[in-house]
């Protein structure tokens, strides 16, 4: 190990004096102070600067993606009734324990929950610093920013009107539409491999009844899980249907599943859920709503 060497007193001393001068020189004489009198001075902050959340209650559905991933369990959902809008659910925060982390923000399939430059929020009392739905509510705050969120365009099934004719499948110049049979339906329905979709929007042109519409929708940072449905546990109930905020669930009447009652009528036919994935946000409410383990969505709590 090479012995250190012994500093002079220039360098112990001087040299730092030396440097310390000439900063004092251009701060103060030279060019401008950097120190910011805050509160009678501020900073302009970035659009990208994390701070007091805003909502926009028309673009959000109400799918909880925000409040599950928040890594502080910060955020809950709240039931309300809104003049326009009717019965909804809409997330709060409570901004004491928040870390600005933005995973809410990337995580929201519509781009309804932003982070403002707002960070004034510090108060004696925490309970003022927790902001419900309707504190949260700026509905007009979308329309100001640019959104660094892409969107992309592509099909979306209607199930409600699709007669499985399979002519979106035979259209489609990509091969990414797959007619797949409804067990225990007697029908098929198309499912379309987004990944491979080039948005050219053939298969909708093709639709007789109108069931495909070309959709912009906002590419996610994160991989969501997927509903695995088990039909031989499904009673029919048609909670699951109810639960989902994105209309990704369809109940289908089952063929042969009457019952013959007492006065010799046939019942209706037993209904079963039918999933469009490619309308799923991958919020777990049908797998929570669901009594009877029909779902399956791994690494999802109920």
């Amino acid at each position: 190990m090479a012995p250190k060497k012994k500093q002079s007193t220039f360098g112990f001393v001087l040299r730092p004096m030396k440097r310390t001068g000439a900063q004092v020189w251009r701060s103060l004489i030279v060019g401008k102070p950097n120190t910011v009198l805050y509160p009678y001075q501020k900073l302009d902050l970035p659009p990208t600067y994390r701070g007091k959340h805003t909502l926009d209650f028309k673009r959000c559905i109400g799918c909880g993606n925000c409040v599950e991933i928040c890594p502080n369990d910060c955020m809950w959902m709240e039931k309300l009734e809104d003049p326009e809008l009717g019965k909804i659910e809409r997330p709060g925060v409570d901004m004491g324990r928040c870390l600005f982390c933005g995973f809410c923000v990337e995580v929201c399939p519509t781009v309804a929950i932003h982070e403002t430059v707002e960070f004034e929020l510090a108060d004696g009392d925490r309970e003022k610093i927790k902001f419900g739905p309707k504190e949260l509510r700026d509905d007009a705050y979308s329309d100001k920013i640019v959104e660094e969120r892409q969107k992309r365009s592509v099909p979306v099934l209607d199930l409600g009107k699709c007669t499985g004719c399979e002519k979106c499948a035979g259209e489609c110049p990509e091969i990414c539409i797959a007619m797949m049979p409804i067990e225990s339906v007697g029908k098929s329905k198309p499912e379309i491999a987004l990944p491979k979709c080039t948005a050219c929007g053939k298969c909708v042109v093709v639709c007789p009844e109108k069931a495909l519409t070309m959709k912009d929708m906002y590419e996610s940072y994160f991989e969501m899980p997927e509903p695995k449905f088990i039909l031989k546990n499904c009673t029919g109930c048609s909670a699951c249907a109810k639960a989902c905020p994105a209309d990704a669930i369809y109940m289908t009447d089952m063929p042969g599943t009457e019952k013959i009652l007492k006065d010799g009528k046939k019942s209706k036919p037993k209904k079963r859920a039918v999933f469009v994935l490619e309308k799923c946000v991958g919020c777990g409410k049908c797998f929570r709503a669901c009594k009877f383990n029909s779902i399956e969505m791994p690494g999802v709590k109920k």
